[in-house]
């Protein structure tokens, strides 16, 4: 998944479309060139395809997806790949039938063995930090390390603790909204964003430095 290479996933959520840009803008200067869109509210769509449409530069996501039906709603907006915050079969198995890569979330031993049972190996841990954070992820790496199982948590994670997940080999990638924080959007306040963007990759490229 070269489009998470620098290991962020900022999760964005609008409740306006015409913010959409701006985020998008705020992201590529700062070196960011992935997002989430959240199907949160009714900008979603539009806002993805407002992104598509004027930066195609940027890989993006439709995140929050929680029914079958949307997987269909973020493919015709031109969204490249998906996320949710747990495991619905119906909705993995309609990303497979339609070939769209989909990232489920698990909590639990049980439904990360679901998700090994239809091949799936990068997978959305959340609430990550609710979950015990990288002590909880220390634990799943004893009984299913050796599957391949890789994680992208999200939920709980920001500046203060970015680096300490990125310390454990199977976490692939980090997200959430902690880059694009609603408020923010909210107030226009994009330089905020931007600075927020460019801290977390900056821990990145310390924290890989030193593995």
């Amino acid at each position: 998944m070269n489009y998470l290479e620098k290991k962020l996933l900022p999760a964005v959520t609008l409740e306006e479309a015409d913010s959409a840009l701006s985020v998008a803008e705020a992201l590529l200067e700062s070196g960011l060139d992935v997002m989430e869109i959240t199907f949160r509210t009714d900008a979603t769509a539009e806002a993805i395809q407002a992104i598509v449409r004027e930066f195609p530069e940027i890989t993006i996501g439709a995140g929050t997806i929680l029914h079958p039906d949307q997987i269909a709603i973020a493919m015709d907006a031109g969204a490249q790949f998906g996320l949710a915050p747990g495991f619905n079969e119906r909705v993995v198995d309609e990303a497979r039938k339609r070939d769209f890569p989909f990232i489920p979330g698990v909590m639990t031993s049980s439904e990360i063995e679901k998700a090994l049972e239809k091949n799936l190996t990068f997978l959305k841990l959340f609430p990550a930090d609710k979950l015990g954070g990288p002590d909880y992820i220390r634990s799943l790496q004893g009984p299913y390390g050796h599957t391949g199982v890789t994680f992208m948590p999200m939920g709980g994670i920001g500046l203060s603790n970015l680096s300490m997940y990125l310390e454990l080999p199977v976490v692939q990638a980090l997200g959430g909204s902690w880059m694009t924080p609603l408020k923010l959007i909210k107030n226009g306040e994009y330089g905020k964003i931007k600075e927020l963007v460019s801290q977390s990759l900056a821990i990145v490229r310390s924290s890989i430095s030193e593995t």
